[in-house]
């Protein structure tokens, strides 16, 4: 009886010291460099200037304005918040001309864990990434209220409504923005909604160890239900915005 109970005892104890050796092995063999970090890469003194091609709906669609500008975002420095996670601080500044003066205009902050990558615009916090992904990895990209309204050329709109989930849709894919060729793109589908009344789009592009190369952004609504017609002949509310990286270090 004893000599039984023993030899239980000494293979249940063998048998927890192979599960520890294999779960050892398990977590050598992860491969940190499929993670997608290198996607979101966030550093002080790193800076990248893009230009924005922006469409506003103005007077119930009657009077639409289209505009070019820069913005440049700067990480100007980090801290420690009080659960011990590094935030980062992006000055942006905007100009009419890339080679003009760049004025501040507010800060946003960004932050890469071991799990996820964010980033607080405007009072807003978004989650842009979580690690490990894939093609198909699919999470709750907004930590806020959808129904939020956004001031757009003096008109509420809810931009965020109907976004739903983010979605990994490309991952290691070649890109082209501004004449620049890049080969390891990530394409991250935040929305693509479309009735007869309203329309939501919204994707980003990460390049491996740059980071957000092209943003694209379409938000209408309108109560005319004008066949032919495109969003914007029939918009009454809303903008297109098209985001290209042009330099950065």
């Amino acid at each position: 009886m004893f000599k039984k109970l023993e030899i239980n005892t000494l293979m249940l104890l063998l048998g927890v010291v192979l599960l520890m050796v294999s779960c050892g092995d398990e977590t050598k063999r992860l491969d940190r460099s499929t993670f997608g970090f290198e996607f979101f890469p966030l550093e002080e003194s790193q800076y990248w200037v893009y230009k924005v091609e922006e469409t506003l709906i103005k007077s119930e669609g009657m009077q639409n304005s289209t505009s070019t500008f820069f913005v440049r975002e700067d990480v100007t420095e980090s801290f420690v918040n009080t659960i011990g996670d590094t935030i980062y601080k992006i000055q942006r500044s905007i100009s009419d001309d890339i080679n003009g003066v760049f004025v501040p205009t507010d800060v946003w902050t960004a932050e890469l864990t071991e799990n996820a990558a964010y980033r607080v615009e405007e009072n807003l916090e978004f989650v842009k990434m979580i690690f490990p992904f894939s093609v198909g990895t699919t999470w709750e990209g907004n930590l806020f209220d959808n129904q939020t309204d956004v001031i757009v050329a003096e008109n509420e709109v809810k931009v965020y409504k109907d976004w739903g989930n983010y979605e990994v849709a490309a991952k290691g894919i070649p890109f082209s923005v501004e004449g620049e060729n890049y080969t390891n793109v990530t394409r991250i589908d935040q929305a693509n909604f479309e009735s007869a009344i309203e329309r939501r789009y919204a994707v980003e592009y990460y390049a491996t160890g740059v980071g957000l190369i092209q943003k694209e952004l379409e938000i209408f609504d309108t109560q005319c239900v004008c066949e032919g017609q495109t969003w914007l002949q029939k918009a009454e509310a809303g903008f297109k915005l098209t985001q290209t990286l042009v330099d950065h270090n």
